[in-house]
C-alpha cells in the first residue's frame, strides 16, 4: 500500500507533465480537466522539434553528456582497476576522498568555478562543461568501477599472467569483458547526471553552450508561462533519461550499494 502511494507521488508530476504536452492548455486549467482523447494533439512535439532554438541545446546535451561519459569512463576504468587489484598505502583515505567529493554541494562551488572558467577562456563553452561534468562525475565513477572490478576472480587474471598475456591485455580481455555490464551501468547514470544538470549548465553558460535543462526553463516568461511548450521540453528532457535508467536499474543499484566496500 505504501510503496503503491509512493510510487503514485513519484509519476503524478511526469504523467501531468505528459498531459499538458499532448492536451491544449486551455483544457486542462478549466477546474474539471477536459482528457477527452479527441484533444490529443503532437503540434507542440512537431514545432519544438522542427524548431532550430530548442534543437542546438539538445544537441549540445547530447554532446556533454556522450563526451563527459567517455572521458569519465575512460579514465575511471584505469584508476578503478588499480585500485581494485593493488594495496599501496593511502589507498583507503583516496577512496574516502572520491565519495566525500561527492557531499559537496555543488552550490558552494559555482562561483569558483564560473571565476576559473572565464579566466581559462572556457566559460560558455562545450568543453568547459565537459570538464566541469567530468570533475564531479569521475569520483562517483570511480567508486562504483572498484566493487565491479573486485568482482572479477583473481584467478582467471593469474592464468592469464600464465600464458604470457601483458597487464593491459589482461584488462581489456579479461576484467573489461567480465564487468562490462557494471560498466555500462556505470556509464549510464554517468550521462543520466550530465545530461540532466540544470544548475551549473545555468550558471557557467549564457546563450552559446546552453543545453537542454536551460532551454526548457527559458519558456517560462516574465509574466507569463508557455505550459504546453515547458511540459513537451520536459518530457523529451525526461524520456532518456528514464529508458536508460529503466535497462540499467538493477546494476546502477548494485553499484551505489557496493560501491568499494570490498577489500
Amino acid at each position: 500500500m505504501l510503496v503503491g502511494v509512493l510510487l503514485v507521488y513519484l509519476l503524478a508530476p511526469f504523467l501531468w507533465m505528459a498531459l499538458y504536452s499532448l492536451f491544449p492548455a486551455s483544457a486542462l486549467q478549466s477546474l474539471t480537466p477536459n482528457l477527452d482523447p479527441r484533444l490529443i494533439t503532437l503540434g507542440s512535439y512537431r514545432r519544438l522539434l522542427g524548431d532550430s532554438s530548442f534543437l542546438v541545446p539538445m544537441a549540445h546535451s547530447a554532446i556533454v553528456g556522450i563526451s563527459t561519459t567517455v572521458v569519465c569512463m575512460v579514465l575511471g576504468s584505469g584508476c578503478a582497476y588499480v585500485l581494485a587489484r593493488y594495496r599501496f598505502p593511502g589507498r583507503h583515505t583516496l577512496l574516502v576522498g572520491m565519495l566525500t567529493v561527492q557531499a559537496v554541494p555543488v552550490i558552494v562551488l559555482a562561483v569558483p568555478l564560473f571565476v576559473l572558467l572565464r579566466a581559462f577562456g572556457m566559460y560558455d563553452t562545450l568543453p568547459g562543461l565537459v570538464v566541469t561534468y567530468t570533475a564531479f562525475i569521475l569520483p562517483l565513477v570511480v567508486w562504483m568501477l572498484v566493487g565491479f572490478f573486485q568482482e572479477v576472480p583473481p584467478s582467471l587474471e593469474r592464468a592469464a599472467v600464465i600464458d604470457a598475456c601483458s597487464r593491459l591485455q589482461i584488462v581489456w580481455r579479461i576484467a573489461v569483458p567480465l564487468a562490462a555490464p557494471g560498466m555500462a551501468a556505470t556509464a549510464v547514470l554517468a550521462f543520466i547526471t550530465s545530461w540532466s544538470d540544470f544548475f551549473l549548465a545555468k550558471v557557467l553558460t549564457s546563450g552559446n553552450a546552453a543545453t537542454l535543462p536551460v532551454r526548457t526553463a527559458a519558456f517560462q516568461g516574465l509574466f507569463a508561462m508557455d505550459y504546453t511548450a515547458a511540459a513537451t521540453a520536459g518530457v523529451i528532457t525526461a524520456v532518456p533519461v528514464l529508458l536508460l535508467a529503466l535497462v540499467a536499474q538493477r546494476w546502477i543499484i548494485r553499484g551505489l550499494v557496493e560501491g568499494a566496500v570490498k577489500g
